[in-house]
């Protein structure tokens, strides 16, 4: 008897996200995706896409095509992350893994704040540990 094991593939892998020194521009990108009461806690934005960090979610849009004129805009629920990992020994990256969602693999600028990342994926956890 053969057993395969499937795992998730990944659902958001090795973007590029920036700082959030070009933040506004992803907040002025995505605004009208936000929920009644969803507050931005964090955007970001880099040559190969942009995130917001919320209050409820995290978004993160990617550009597609040849030339970048398409969008690739992805939602992973805030309370359905169960695990995070941050590492800042080069460029900064972020893992996240959790219920409903494959393997997120994202890279932002080392300048961004990895305190930032840390405090916003730790109250999600919580969140997420309450519902």
């Amino acid at each position: 008897m053969s057993v395969a094991i499937t795992l998730p593939q990944p659902f958001i892998e090795g973007l590029l996200l920036g700082g959030e020194d070009r933040g506004s521009e992803t907040v002025e990108q995505l605004e009208s995706l936000l929920l009644d009461g969803e507050t931005v806690v964090l955007a970001t934005r880099g040559d190969g896409g942009g995130a917001l960090f919320t209050s409820e979610r995290l978004i993160v849009v990617s550009d597609a095509g040849l030339f970048s004129k398409r969008s690739v805009i992805r939602f992973v629920r805030a309370s359905s992350i169960a695990a995070a990992s941050i590492d800042a020994s080069s460029m900064l990256e972020l893992k996240l893994s959790g219920a409903g969602f494959g393997p997120v693999h994202l890279f932002f600028d080392p300048a961004l704040d990895p305190a930032k990342l840390s405090r916003w994926c730790g109250e999600a956890m919580v969140r997420g540990s309450n519902s």
